[in-house]
């Protein structure tokens, strides 16, 4: 349950982050409105995806899916290990970013 405490808090950092970054992005606009439909669920990205990375600076939804899998469950032991890479992965971006 503290890891996904840990991860919850995680993923309201990254949401508000894109949301209030340099830009000022508002959900008025619609290309950025379905880039968030896209980060928070990961399907019908495939042609806006670079968009959202580079213009808005969204993280992949693959986080999402799996933060949703922890709670429902994985399809089998290699999708959790997958998620469980993905993870490590991004902790250590996390430990390895700057402080200002």
């Amino acid at each position: 349950m503290r890891v996904l405490g840990l991860l919850s808090i995680g993923i309201f950092i990254v949401l508000a982050s894109a949301l209030a970054g340099p830009k000022g992005h508002s959900f008025d606009d619609p290309l950025f409105r379905r880039c968030i439909d896209w980060m928070m669920d990961g399907y019908r990205g495939a042609l806006i995806q670079p968009l959202c990375l580079e213009e808005y600076e969204l993280p992949p939804p693959s986080l999402f899916i799996c933060a949703r899998k922890i709670r429902t469950g994985f399809a089998s032991a290699g999708d959790r290990e997958g998620c469980a890479i993905l993870f490590d992965e991004q902790a250590k971006k996390v430990r390895a970013g700057y402080i200002k």
